[in-house]
């Protein structure tokens, strides 16, 4: 339960589900950006919203759980506050990247020097679609900004979690 596999594999496996019963995939709170430290948008990952008070999609995660994982999870263990909160409310706080970026006092992997270095190309080539996409999108994001970056993407229509 506490690593990035776990919250991808869990929300594939959500997305799976309401694409075969027919229903949209996308957030419908699309405007809200929590950009982690890798460049995903925390505020569109299942776990960041059922810590932030989407209690269905909570309860679903705590179901997984139980009949994938064979895991007794409890409500209040299912929160994340991104990369930028406290270590003891994010889902995966072993996360190298944002220890890593932490220990460097930076915000994001782009602002550092070694960029892209090894667990940023580990995390990338992970073969999970959206990371693949995290150290394109972090060179765009140091060349324009993230808020440029943000209004880029919303332009382009791009998957809501998938920055």
């Amino acid at each position: 339960m506490d690593n990035w596999e776990t919250t991808t594999e869990w929300q594939s496996s959500s997305n799976v589900e309401k694409q075969k019963r027919g229903e949209n995939v996308t957030d419908e709170n699309s405007e809200k950006w929590v950009i982690s430290v890798c460049g995903l948008n925390c505020a569109k990952c299942d776990i960041y919203e059922a810590g932030h008070g989407n209690e269905k999609l909570r309860d679903e995660i705590i179901e997984w759980f139980g009949k994938e994982r064979n895991e007794a999870v409890k409500p209040e263990q299912v929160r994340c506050e991104g990369c930028s909160g406290p270590l003891i409310r994010h889902w995966s706080p072993e996360c190298k990247m944002m220890l890593c970026a932490r220990e460097r006092g930076l915000q994001y992997c782009f602002q550092c020097e070694d960029f892209p270095c090894a667990n940023v190309d580990e995390f990338s080539s992970d073969g999970i679609s959206h990371h693949e996409r995290t150290v394109e999108n972090s060179k765009r994001m140091k060349e324009i900004g993230i808020d440029a970056w943000i209004e880029e993407q919303k332009s382009k229509g791009q998957c809501a979690f998938c920055p």
